[in-house]
């Protein structure tokens, strides 16, 4: 009994005096080899909400906070989380102007739901967009619509995406940060970044052009480009064959124009925010076009 008792000494013994030497040498060797830290840069690192979701190009929080002090290139405004308040602290702790923020939220540019756009074949894959798209283009015969199995919603940190019942993508625009991650996540590239404030919506990105849209989506673009006819503020145009909307010109121009791209859309694929594409809904006539100039009435925030 008294030789177990010894040895169970001996072995705190030993293990107390060999945690004391690794202690030791662990603290030598943190002295000898600890690298200053700015304070500056702790300050801003606690002041970013610590997303680490790369919107501001770096590869994390930490780093753009390092960045942001050290290299006079770096603007204190590139964090889209943290909003202009977030920039206006890292600008005061920084010297440097915040200079102009942009208030962006994700949207989505198609409304193929379940039951509107056609599907050509069952999926019965890794259930990814990265992965469906490589199967031919994906499930629906739309080759440019939204897939709907969520790739932009697992990258979104702030848990401001779903895919709904309708089979597409659902956005919270109260919790989205314009962080942008998602549309760089889309193999589609049906996401895209519009201003908050927006007045008009456009839900579809296809290139093709009359039947060979109405065989696959009931509320896809015909391309008809009214919209573009009678745009007065010409804040629409083709893009790589996709209609397109410069939504800072048409907020530019203000509510003057009635919405008239609205009203000439025979499929609705333009539209109000907060509404959307009805299939064979019929259109009212489009209100009276007004007359283009620079004294056209000025933005609408609404």
């Amino acid at each position: 009994m008294n030789e177990l008792v010894s040895i169970a000494l001996w072995g705190v013994l030993v293990f107390t005096l060999l945690g004391m030497f690794f202690g030791v040498a662990l603290a030598s060797a943190a002295r000898r080899f600890h690298v200053p830290v700015n304070p500056v840069v702790e300050e801003v690192s606690e002041n970013l909400p610590s997303a680490n979701c790369g919107a501001c190009g770096f590869a994390g929080c930490a780093v753009y906070a390092e960045k942001v002090v050290e290299d006079p290139q770096v603007p204190p405004s590139l964090c889209a989380p943290g909003g202009e308040e977030i920039a206006v602290e890292i600008g005061s702790l920084t010297g440097k102007a915040v200079g102009e923020m942009r208030d962006e939220v994700a949207m989505l540019r198609c409304f193929g739901t379940n039951s509107l756009a056609k599907q050509q074949a069952e999926y019965d894959g890794v259930r990814t967009c990265s992965a469906a798209v490589l199967a031919f283009g994906g499930p629906k015969s739309c080759k440019f619509g939204c897939i709907g199995l969520g790739d932009c919603v697992r990258v979104c940190r702030f848990d401001a995406m779903q895919i709904g019942d309708s089979g597409i993508v659902e956005i919270d625009f109260d919790k989205c940060t314009g962080c942008a991650v998602c549309v760089d996540a889309c193999p589609k590239e049906v996401l895209a970044m519009y201003p908050r404030e927006h007045r008009v919506v456009l839900s579809c990105l296809t290139a093709d052009r009359g039947k060979a849209v109405k065989d696959v989506c009931q509320v896809g673009c015909i391309q008809c480009q009214l919209c573009i006819k009678e745009c007065p503020a010409d804040a629409i145009s083709l893009v790589n064959g996709a209609i397109n909307i410069d939504h800072e010109t048409c907020k530019a121009y203000g509510p003057g124009c009635g919405e008239v791209c609205v009203n000439v859309c025979p499929t609705e694929i333009i539209h109000l925010p907060n509404r959307f594409p009805v299939a064979d809904k019929k259109k009212k006539p489009a209100r009276d076009k007004p007359a283009k100039g620079p004294d056209g009435p000025q933005a609408n925030t609404g």
